[in-house]
């Protein structure tokens, strides 16, 4: 696998694992190559290319800005 696969499958993988994929490894980016591709290379597929529109920290500042509006909807 070339580094620019691998990157693509590393991202698309963050990606899905902050927005609550379970079927993500918790140890993906610790993957072989060989490995990372036979649990995470259904990521390639077409249906997923939308992934390559997010950009990590946008999705984080998101979702913390999610956790935080629910932690103060709790105490109001």
């Amino acid at each position: 696998m070339d580094s620019k696969t691998r990157e693509k499958i590393l991202h698309r993988c963050e990606i899905l694992r902050y927005m609550g994929d379970d079927g993500i490894s918790c140890i993906f980016d610790e993957l072989p190559d060989d490995q990372l591709m036979e649990d995470c290379g259904w990521v390639l597929d077409k249906a997923h290319d939308d992934l390559d529109n997010f950009q990590f920290g946008l999705t984080r500042k998101i979702i913390n800005k999610a956790a935080a509006r629910s932690a103060n909807d709790m105490w109001s």
